[in-house]
């Protein structure tokens, strides 16, 4: 016959002391993650919001950045798309399916009338915007009182970052015949670290020395060359794949994605750059053993 009081009370302690034992352990391991450099570094971003942000930035430079990259790249002599193709890495057919979403910047000009050109000033200077109250979030300071003084910086910025993004794709059209993918993802690295590290300087409103915002340079660059090296492996089978199952919106949301990518970029560049500065000033206190 078979027993029907149940498993032995013994079996049934054993398995819940193996279970409270699993939960100490996984708590352990959590805290001990918690307390590790990755932990921390995890929880700066998390404290950052860094994935809801760069959705946010995402959206914002497909309706303000790309429109006034597009009028100042064409003014300057450059085509938004031939930007767009040479940061992402794409090929021949991505490119083509980039040219049918995006007008040249010429056409763009013909028809602009002073308010859009207003519209276009006030969307580029909000992204400057935003980028220096993530960089205030991300060191946790307090950016100076004074309208002037946020417009000066800001419009600054969005002159800087067209000139960058021009010099940058004309390095790369002349360095790619000679050198190859290896050559531009080494220029990458280099003009987005320098780049970086002044912008960041300038986006903390010269709060922090600019020799301590270095490590932040170094990362963004590390992480935008990264991006670029993913792109160029990846991006074009999902621009195209995008324009053949959604048309133009396809090619949008393939955009979208980098910018998102781009974003989280920044953030963790930022990040690192906060850290390694708290590492060097624990290690400065504790001084020479």
């Amino acid at each position: 016959m078979l027993d029907a009081s149940g498993p032995p009370e013994a079996d049934i302690e054993n398995v819940q002391v193996a279970g409270w034992s699993t939960l100490r352990g996984l708590q352990e391991r959590r805290e001990r993650f918690e307390q590790s450099g990755a932990g921390r570094y995890w929880a700066h971003l998390s404290t950052a919001d860094f994935m809801n942000s760069s959705f946010a930035f995402a959206a914002l430079a497909v309706l303000s950045a790309f429109p006034f990259l597009a009028v100042s790249s064409s003014v300057i002599g450059g085509d938004i798309r031939s930007a767009i193709v040479a940061r992402m890495g794409l090929n021949d057919q991505a490119s083509r399916d980039i040219d049918g979403l995006i007008a040249t910047g010429n056409q763009a000009v013909a028809t602009l009338t002073w308010f859009s050109a207003i519209v276009l000033v006030l969307g580029g200077i909000g992204m400057a915007s935003t980028l220096s109250a993530w960089y205030h979030r991300i060191y946790e300071r307090t950016p100076p009182k004074g309208f002037l003084m946020h417009f000066v910086y800001h419009s600054a910025g969005v002159v800087a970052f067209t000139f960058y993004i021009s010099i940058q794709v004309e390095l790369i059209d002349r360095v790619r015949p000679v050198g190859g993918r290896g050559l531009v993802f080494l220029l990458t690295f280099v003009t987005a670290t320098l780049f970086w590290w002044w912008s960041s300087y300038m986006l903390l409103y010269r709060q922090v020395p600019l020799r301590q915002m270095f490590p932040a340079g170094v990362a963004t660059g590390a992480c935008v060359t990264g991006l670029g090296v993913v792109s160029a492996f990846f991006f074009s089978d999902q621009v195209t794949s995008g324009q053949q199952s959604y048309g133009p919106a396809g090619v949008v949301i393939a955009l979208i994605t980098f910018l998102v990518g781009f974003g989280v970029c920044l953030h963790a560049g930022a990040v690192f750059g906060r850290m390694w500065n708290e590492r060097q000033a624990e290690r400065a206190e504790i001084g020479p053993n």
